[in-house]
């Protein structure tokens, strides 16, 4: 059996979720405290909250996967990636993003505090947690009732596990000794041994997973041109997924329901890196591979289709804003009026912080901190669009008309963050864009008055 060292190779390597399961493929289930003395597990822990803990990745802990054809195999983590998963996890600012069974979003579950297990004298130590140096560990909040009552007091989900992509190292490829007594087979050898007898089974009664091949021609032949630039940059872009999943869709073959879940997923977070006036960029062979621009409008009206997709990109119902649009400094992007050059605030910070303070002062930007409730701020929001509090938090800077997040003007931010640390990846993290209006570094997870239906502008 093929064993695989899942690395950080490429820029769309990471951890991008970590959801909520019965059964964890790290097999270690978390503990929780509640305010009922019977589920309690420690006794030095705030009863108050309700906290989850437990590992989230162990490092070198072998982990079965099936591949779509039914072959196993194993794959692991070293301690190095573990701690650069970790740190990335919260450099992005992902703690809030969780699933529930690998499936649905859900809201309510807060990564509050991470660390990486350095010693036997670590804190995990303190909640009865006998876990190996080097592991991944998690807090988490939760604050849904219905997450708290359903999921986690009845038993429903035991752990955590992690969404991500990966580069694939080829470690060692072994086979199953099948001349061995069934009492000599290993705990593995047993998984592959009912993995295939599954397999097996499931195609001799004709049953397969639900797929769909109907994604056309342009997603195809985007897949093969991102195979042949690749070629000529000897392969050295992509994970090992995507590399597969090219071949795949380039052969029109149908593919499953989870698979266009994590094309949607990588391709609506990797439009960024896309570069159509650099063909032999990482990025954009990458983007290629997955289908490009044709993959990401396909997955996303069929997860439509299916009834999967819960944030539907469909406008809120807030009337469109008055605000004429006039900028603050009479920099506008260059994507706009074809003005060559960057808008100055994305090169001089003292601008870019002087107009953002305008857009505070004029227009109420904000909250300071989208990942806290800000109750008042959005009760506020909503009474000035005559809407709901639900759908004023739909009305953010992301999806303005006056955002922007080309490629040419993403390229200019980035070259005003300098080199000192990954420019791209900071941008990411702090999901940062131009704004039009009042000519600054803008935040899209925020808002403010004059926000108007109709973006982001990213052509």
């Amino acid at each position: 059996m093929k064993l695989y060292e899942l690395q950080i190779e490429d820029a769309e390597d990471e951890v991008f979720a970590i959801s909520l399961v019965e059964n964890p493929a790290i097999q270690s289930d978390f503990m929780y405290f509640h305010n009922e003395k019977e589920l309690m597990k420690f006794a030095a822990v705030d009863t108050e909250k309700r906290t989850l803990i437990g590992p989230i990745l162990i490092p070198d802990k072998r982990i079965m996967r099936v591949e779509a054809d039914g072959s196993p195999y194993e794959v692991f983590f070293s301690k190095d990636t573990v701690s650069k998963l970790a740190q990335n996890y919260l450099m992005k600012k992902y703690n809030d993003q969780a699933t529930l069974e690998h499936d649905a979003k859900i809201k309510g579950v807060h990564l509050v505090e991470s660390w990486v297990k350095d010693g036997q004298f670590d804190k995990s130590n303190n909640y009865g947690l006998n876990l190996p140096k080097g592991t991944w560990v998690g807090m988490f909040k939760i604050t849904d009732d219905k997450i708290w009552n359903d999921y986690v007091k009845t038993g429903k989900v035991k752990g955590f596990s992690i969404e991500g992509l990966f580069s694939h190292k080829l470690v060692k490829a072994s086979i199953i000794d099948l001349e061995k007594d069934i009492e000599e087979l290993t705990e593995n050898e047993v998984e592959v041994l009912l993995s295939e007898i599954k397999s097996l089974i499931l195609e001799q009664k004709g049953i397969q997973m639900e797929s769909y091949s109907d994604y056309g021609s342009g997603i195809s032949n985007n897949a093969q041109k991102g195979i042949d630039l690749n070629e000529k940059n000897n392969n050295k872009c992509a994970t090992q997924v995507g590399k597969v999943r090219a071949q795949q869709l380039a052969k029109g073959e149908p593919i499953t329901v989870e698979t266009i879940k994590r094309m949607y997923s990588y391709l609506s977070r990797a439009e960024a890196y896309y570069d159509e006036s650099d063909m032999n960029a990482c990025g954009t062979i990458s983007y290629l591979l997955w289908g490009g621009k044709a993959a990401f409008s396909w997955s996303r009206n069929k997860l439509r289709e299916l009834g999967l997709l819960e944030e539907a990109e469909a406008q809120p119902s807030i009337p469109n804003s008055s605000y004429p649009g006039e900028v603050a400094s009479g920099s506008v992007a260059p994507a706009l009026l074809a003005v060559e050059g960057c808008p100055e605030s994305t090169k001089n910070i003292k601008l870019n912080i002087a107009n953002r303070q305008i857009a505070i002062d004029d227009a109420n930007y904000g909250p300071l901190n989208p990942n806290e409730p800000n109750e008042e701020y959005w009760k506020a929001k909503a009474e000035q669009f005559g809407a709901s509090v639900v759908e004023a938090k739909k009305a953010l800077c992301g999806n303005c008309v006056f955002f922007y997040r080309t490629p040419e003007i993403l390229k200019c931010i980035a070259e005003g963050l300098g080199t000192e640390v990954d420019p791209y990846e900071a941008i990411d993290a702090g999901e940062i864009g131009y704004c039009e209006a009042f000519d600054f570094k803008c935040a899209a997870s925020r808002t403010c008055d004059a926000w108007v239906v109709g973006g982001p502008i990213t052509k």
